[in-house]
């Protein structure tokens, strides 16, 4: 009898500490339930702020810089010398540059580009779709600045072969190089957007 009331007593107090473990347990639940709502708002706030810092000090500045500077001077101006006794802040010329460069990548990635795009939509097998689709992704990854040393040091020298008086620091190079970054995106795009297109449509343009 004393053996199997000592057991009960035994047991009472193991199922004892398993409901308060239990309860520590849920307890616990409970207050970090409670607190992750409250932290993951703390940290999305932090960067909402952070965000509108960035935005209030770069409005504030430009704000400042054209009380100083006009805006038609800015964008007319000829001449980029921040830094020199007589500062003079011209950004046309920087405008110009981006904007034929721009163009000049237009007309080098969109031709390669869609045509590498149709070829993989219609014509190419789904060996080389698998072989080709993650080379392109590859190459989209490549960090620009690689790309701005193959033109001066692969592209503008071969554009000089051709080009007598050429000079290094030339438009047509980083137009082309630019063209030639930009053809993966477009023809991973492209490729991606013709075959979204259903067979039915297809064939009803079809005559």
């Amino acid at each position: 009898m004393e053996t199997s009331s000592a057991l009960k007593k035994g047991n009472a107090v193991n199922v004892r500490d398993m409901i308060e473990e239990k309860k520590s347990t849920r307890n616990m639940t409970n207050v970090m339930e409670k607190l992750m709502p409250k932290l993951l708002l703390l940290i999305a706030s932090i960067s909402i702020f952070t965000t509108l810092g960035i935005l209030f000090t770069l409005l504030f500045e430009t704000v400042e810089f054209f009380q100083r500077i006009p805006f038609y001077e800015f964008f007319s101006g000829t001449v980029l010398k921040p830094l020199s006794q007589n500062p003079q802040f011209g950004v046309l010329p920087l405008l110009t540059g981006t904007i034929i460069s721009s163009v000049i990548a237009m007309f080098v990635a969109i031709p390669i580009g869609l045509m590498t795009a149709i070829y993989l939509s219609e014509y190419a097998t789904d060996k080389i779709r698998r072989l080709v689709k993650p080379i392109l992704e590859i190459l989209a990854g490549i960090p620009t600045i690689v790309y701005g040393f193959f033109a001066f040091t692969f592209v503008t020298p071969l554009l000089r072969e051709f080009i007598p008086g050429l000079q290094a620091t030339n438009i047509l190079s980083p137009g082309i190089v630019m063209g030639i970054m930009i053809i993966p995106m477009v023809a991973s795009l492209s490729e991606d957007a013709m075959s979204s297109v259903p067979n039915s449509m297809r064939k009803g343009l079809l005559p």
